[in-house]
């Protein structure tokens, strides 16, 4: 059995055990440390400090992730201090930052679409809303669904993991077909008129 650690924490005792981390304890005593890189399934990375604390005697601030706590540690999760580097370090994690945070299936679509929303409401069976989602920037799913060249497949993550993307151009296809075999196709939305006009040329699906 672990042996008990007593430290005081934001000015109260807290007991955790030896080889506890500083955020360890935080989460057992309910206090929000904030993480962008910790994950308890994974080893520790200690790479974003937003998880910085201050530690009684300590010169710098610490990393709660990586620290554990010792007896008779003070620590102290919200002072101005900590809330300063806090700021700073997120500020420059963004400054830094490679805008992955939109998918790359939706970055390589010419449309934009939002290619997560639209798959997973048709995993779950929910076509009529996945069509919603799909028409905020394709009018036509079920024939893009057919003649769309899929940027969105040769750069899907699940490449990496399954050696093959998500089929999102037949996903579309099948969002398409079914809502109009059930005849549930929702509002379509009208754009603004612009003053232009459009030519069809040709037959089949591409005109």
């Amino acid at each position: 059995m672990a042996r008990t650690v007593r430290v005081v924490l934001d000015g109260q005792e807290a007991r955790g055990y030896a080889g506890q981390t500083i955020l360890s304890l935080c989460t057992d005593c309910g206090i929000e440390v904030p993480t962008l890189c910790h994950d308890p399934h994974l080893s520790i990375h200690g790479g974003c400090s937003l998880c910085l604390v201050e530690v009684k005697g300590a010169r710098t601030l610490v990393r709660a992730c990586v620290t554990e706590i010792v007896p008779g540690m003070e620590i102290r999760t919200d002072t101005d201090r900590v809330r300063l580097s806090r700021q700073t370090d997120l500020e420059l994690l963004l400054s830094d930052h490679v805008g992955d945070c939109r998918p790359p299936c939706t970055l390589a679509c010419p449309a934009r679409g939002d290619v997560q929303g639209y798959v997973n409401l048709a995993a779950q069976g929910r076509y009529a809303e996945s069509l919603a989602a799909l028409h905020e920037n394709v009018t036509l799913p079920a024939s893009i669904g057919r003649v769309c060249p899929a940027p969105c497949e040769e750069v899907c993550r699940r490449n990496f993991v399954d050696e093959a993307p998500v089929s999102i151009r037949e996903i579309k296809r099948l969002v398409g077909d079914r809502c109009l075999e059930t005849g549930d196709l929702g509002p379509i939305p009208r754009i603004a008129e612009n003053g232009g006009s459009v030519a069809i040329v040709g037959g089949g699906l591409g005109g």
